[in-house]
């Protein structure tokens, strides 16, 4: 809207130092009558000469030439006073607008380091882990050794004879010639193939082949082999370690969100900053219609129009950007909570 009142030099001054700024001669000083007349030497305009011995020269000629003068002389003087406030609150809006990315920055920066420290510390609560559980596998003695292979092989059945099958429960003096193998092995007794699928504890019965639970359905229990109890125990380590990575990923997800949750905060607050500068300009071009409006300046409605609705175009513009940029913050914001 300037660029319709200032004229073209003044608009190609960048600074506010290179404005000239003029000084405000009152009303009522001595300067601006004809006997008392002194010019300004800060206007570049030809002063006014007059011939007081002319006689077709009258006073109300004299008159006439200090009143155009001096009404020129205050047009350019509010000009360049407007062009000063314009750019004065735009390098001061420059100079807040990085001062706050500045602040942002840092508090970004401070953000990521933080999440450096903590992830720092879930890898050494991880290193610990793992050399405590090496800790607990030199404890368990030599690999070679009866028990160490007990601890490392998954709980297996006793070993059945060739006459029965290998899913038949031994009998009792098949046991008691298998006690010493049962103590280098595991002291807890094993569990059968209903109820590992049924998943409830498996309760032997003294003097009996069969479990309680196999008991009451009236059915014979039968066991895994070797093979079956190594394949059950792998799936659970497997199933373990998926379910481990899925929580990584789920963390390394929140991570990637909470970043361009913060991109997002810096973006509202540039666009809160962009509308705040520009508030203040159209402030600014009311404030200067205003002023030509009360020395007597003509200003085409049109252009009267659209300086007084800039401002309110300004805010409807924030009020919608800021409604999108909130509503995807909280959108982020819930989906890492």
């Amino acid at each position: 809207m300037t660029d319709l009142v200032l004229p073209t030099h003044m608009l190609e001054w960048k600074t506010s130092s290179e404005v000239v700024c003029m000084e405000e001669v009152p009303a009522g000083d001595p300067r601006r009558t004809v006997l008392g007349f002194q010019a300004d030497n800060k206007f570049n305009r030809p002063a006014p000469k007059f011939s007081f011995d002319d006689p077709f020269e009258e006073e109300e000629d004299c008159l006439s030439k200090v009143a155009r003068y001096w009404k020129a002389c205050d047009q350019k003087r509010t000009q360049r006073e407007s062009r000063f406030r314009e750019l004065l609150d735009a390098e001061e809006a420059a100079a807040s607008q990085k001062v706050q990315e500045e602040e942002a920055a840092r508090a970004l920066e401070k953000t990521r380091e933080e999440e450096k420290a903590k992830e720092k510390e879930r890898e050494k609560e991880k290193g610990k882990e793992k050399e405590k559980e090496k800790g607990k596998e030199k404890e368990a003695g030599p690999s070679g050794s009866a028990k160490g292979k007990a601890r490392e092989v998954p709980k297996m059945p006793k070993k059945p004879t060739p006459k029965k099958s290998k899913h038949d429960v031994p009998s009792e003096s098949e046991g008691e010639e298998g006690e010493g193998e049962e103590e280098d092995e595991d002291d807890s007794p094993q569990s059968c193939i209903y109820c590992v699928k049924k998943k409830i504890p498996c309760v032997p019965q003294n003097g009996k082949k069969v479990c309680v639970t196999c008991g009451q359905r009236k059915m014979r229990c039968e066991y895994f082999d070797k093979t079956t109890w190594a394949v059950m125990e792998g799936s659970k380590k497997i199933l373990e370690s998926v379910r481990e990575l899925a929580n990584l990923e789920k963390w390394r997800e929140a991570g990637c969100l909470e970043v361009v949750w913060h991109d997002l905060r810096m973006f509202l607050i540039e666009v809160e900053q962009k509308a705040a500068a520009d508030s203040i300009a159209a402030d600014a071009r009311v404030l200067q219609l205003l002023e030509l409006k009360s020395k007597g300046v003509s200003v085409p409605e049109d252009l009267e129009k659209r300086i007084r609705a800039e401002r309110g175009l300004v805010q409807q513009t924030l009020k919608e950007n800021t409604e999108d940029l909130t509503e995807r913050m909280d959108h982020i914001w819930k989906c890492t909570a």
